[in-house]
């Protein structure tokens, strides 16, 4: 080495000693240390201390700190063998959709420890020495059932044939899984649609013969009748006048067919549990869906638990490894575990509930490009779940607020503004063409790009919603970070800007939807964006005042939230949408009559909606039938209308009228009454 230069390597390590000998001292003092030194040892003080506090950085406390972590090094670095705990999990396929996950240090693995601990010993004797368990004709012989199902408990097959009885038509079921794929399966996967229709030809087929193993296909076909028929009503024309369309429509009611629909898949539940498949994965993640738009945090968020506890059973949160199934089925089990995985996530954050399964506990291969997979397209695919990934981020991050120390809030808040920023430039990579970005009112994926980009503007509302109350004259108001300083002021400024931004983007995206293609009554993205949207720009007109660009905002966003609530179909939804009037009618001081609902753009073709109606209306014509009044969801088109006196012959729909009590609102709803009771002073 140069002498030079190990001269002044020795005169800098001289310097970096001598600012470490004051003792207790807790900070080093940089004017001693070499300039090229100064920002590496701050940096690496913050480090230390953030991990381990306000402790004393004086040489002989930083000698102690390194050999204590010196020890720990050493005794992870053991002889292999000599504390060898580690287990891997395991994943045996029984049948082609149904595998058994054991996870690590479980009852199994240690049973297979034995196993093989004694196979090992076996081989060292005699040839002639058997080993009973394994099987032979020895009389010892034990046969061993190493993945048991309590197929014991299952129904009769021919509980299956009886739910035949509840098809439609079969063009009514052609109808309605059109309808599934043209407006419930977006950017998420739950099937092929080749898959399902060859299941709906088998239940046409009389000669069908079922199987205890069959429980979750059927149930997976009646539960996307039940989803087709909520979306039927994006099919029918747009009504001239109510008195025009009230004798027509008091004749129809898809709700109610729908129910029939739920009812059965709800009948073949305990089956569906029972064989524990990749397809009892797809079943709660449909009834889900289903259950969405009417108890989204309750009855949605306990079937995405369902299909997440059907997930694991089968090892699909974990990478498989073998060669005993095709790479088809591997990229299905994929594509069902992502979507459950990244569905619940979106709703458990956006509802306050907390997550199945943490992400450390996953390393499931994400779902590939693969050919021959149709519905959804792939990059739509993989950008909603990206989306939802930086929105566990973002929620991340945000809960670290009420836990970290004051001094460190302010590097949470710049946490949020580098999320904010890779998130910007992330979306601005999507392809702008025909998939993820494009909203051509005329492109193939519309609606689909148009949820993506609602989804993208929620994560902004969800970031900056925390901050819209923080007043930065409040004294309480220490532990915002940068409450009392500019740069604070300035961080939180950026965040509610892009809050409020947000929420007026994501209503004019939703009235593109409606002037070209309709709003879906039964969509949560499209209700819960709306909802999201206006309960922001109404805090945000609490804090600033009248402003002509959020009122414009408010009076668009409740003509919109009335097309996808549907009037008045109980009383707790009626209560929500009046007290959200109420406040908006004091701060802006119009009549409630002056906000217009906005229309919804005619559709083109409906020969075959007509016959869906058609059928329904025929199930009210028997002869057999009796009085009934039937209660209509929220996203009936008659839900603003009063229902007819006549009831179904079919005894199923006459039995429904107490079962249908959606608590959207109850349970979902984000408006604060605290804030009407302000109002009203």
């Amino acid at each position: 080495m140069n002498p030079a230069k190990r001269k002044r390597g020795e005169k800098r390590r001289a310097s970096l000693a001598s600012s470490l000998l004051t003792p207790g001292a807790s900070v080093v003092p940089v004017a001693s240390v070499p300039r090229e030194d100064t920002q590496r040892v701050r940096s690496l003080e913050h480090i230390v201390q953030h991990f381990l506090g306000d402790v004393p950085l004086d040489e002989a406390n930083l000698s102690r700190i390194a050999e204590r972590l010196q020890d720990k090094t050493s005794s992870s670095n053991q002889p292999e063998g000599s504390l060898d705990v580690n287990e891997s999990f395991d994943v045996h396929f029984v049948s082609s959709n149904v595998a058994h996950y054991s996870g690590e240090f479980s009852h199994w693995n240690f049973s297979q420890k034995i196993r093989r601990k004694m196979s090992c010993q076996i081989d060292q004797l005699d040839t002639s020495v058997s080993f009973p368990l394994e099987g032979g004709n020895s009389s010892n012989t034990v046969q061993v059932k190493e993945y048991w199902r309590p197929t014991q408990l299952q129904s009769s097959p021919e509980d299956i044939r009886n739910c035949m009885n509840q098809l439609p038509p079969r063009a009514i079921a052609d109808f309605l899984v059109t309808m599934f794929f043209k407006y419930a399966e977006v950017n998420s996967f739950y099937m092929e649609r080749r898959w399902i229709e060859e299941k709906v030809s088998l239940c046409y087929d009389h000669a069908t013969n079922y199987s205890a193993n069959d429980f979750p296909w059927v149930c997976s076909v009646f539960a996307v009748l039940a989803i087709g028929t909520q979306v039927a009503h994006m099919e029918d024309e747009k009504p001239k006048l109510d008195s025009e369309i009230a004798d027509e429509l008091s004749l129809c009611s898809e709700d109610s067919v729908g129910l029939v629909f739920y009812h059965v898949a709800c009948k073949l539940i305990p089956d569906v549990l029972l064989v524990a498949s990749h397809e009892s994965v797809q079943v709660f993640l449909l009834l889900a869906t289903y259950s969405l738009p009417v108890s989204t945090g309750g009855l949605a968020y306990t079937y995405y638990g369902l299909a997440m506890k059907m997930a694991i059973q089968n090892g699909m949160h974990r990478k498989y490894v073998g060669g005993d199934i095709d790479d088809r089925t591997i990229e299905t089990r994929n594509r069902l575990f992502w979507s459950a995985y990244t569905v619940e996530k979106y709703v458990s954050i956006m509802h306050g509930r907390p997550l199945s399964i943490a992400r450390s506990e996953i390393n499931a291969d994400h779902p590939t490009d693969y050919p021959t997979f149709e519905s959804p397209r792939f990059a739509n695919l993989t950008a909603f779940h990206t989306l939802i990934s930086y929105l566990g981020e973002v929620a991340e991050t945000l809960s670290q607020f009420k836990r970290c120390p004051k001094r460190l809030l302010s590097e949470y808040s710049e946490r949020l503004l580098r999320l904010r920023t890779g998130i910007k430039q992330w979306w601005d990579t999507l392809p702008a063409t025909i998939e993820c970005r494009d909203l051509c009112s005329q492109g193939p994926l519309f609606r689909q790009n148009s949820h993506l980009r609602l989804c993208y503007l929620l994560i902004y509302v969800y970031m900056g919603r925390p901050f819209i109350f923080v007043d930065k004259k409040d004294p309480h108001s220490e532990n915002v970070p940068g409450a009392n300083n500019d740069a604070g002021q300035a961080r939180r400024s950026v965040l509610v800007d892009d809050c409020v931004s947000s929420a007026l983007d994501i209503l004019n995206t939703l009235q593109s939807l409606s002037d070209h293609v309709g709003l879906c009554r039964a969509s949560y993205n499209e209700f819960g964006a709306c909802r999201a949207a206006l309960l922001v720009i109404l805090a945000e007109r609490l804090n600033s005042g009248k402003s002509p660009r959020l009122q414009d905002g408010l009076q668009r966003g409740m003509g919109l939230i009335r097309q996808m609530i549907g009037g008045s179909s109980s009383q707790s939804e009626i209560s929500y949408i009046e007290s959200i009037e109420a406040a908006i009618s004091q701060l802006l001081e119009v009549p409630e009559g002056d906000v217009a609902s906005q229309s919804i753009t005619e559709q083109s073709t409906v020969s075959a909606y007509a016959k869906f109606k058609d059928w329904t209306q025929s199930l009210k014509k028997d002869k057999g039938a009796v009085g009934s009044n039937l209660e209509l969801s929220s996203f009936s088109p008659l839900s603003h209308l009063t229902p007819g006196t006549d009831s179904f012959t079919n005894p199923d729909l006459n039995d429904m009228t107490g079962f249908f009590n959606p608590d959207w609102p109850n349970n979902d709803m984000e408006f604060d009454t605290n804030i009407l009771s302000l109002l009203s002073k």
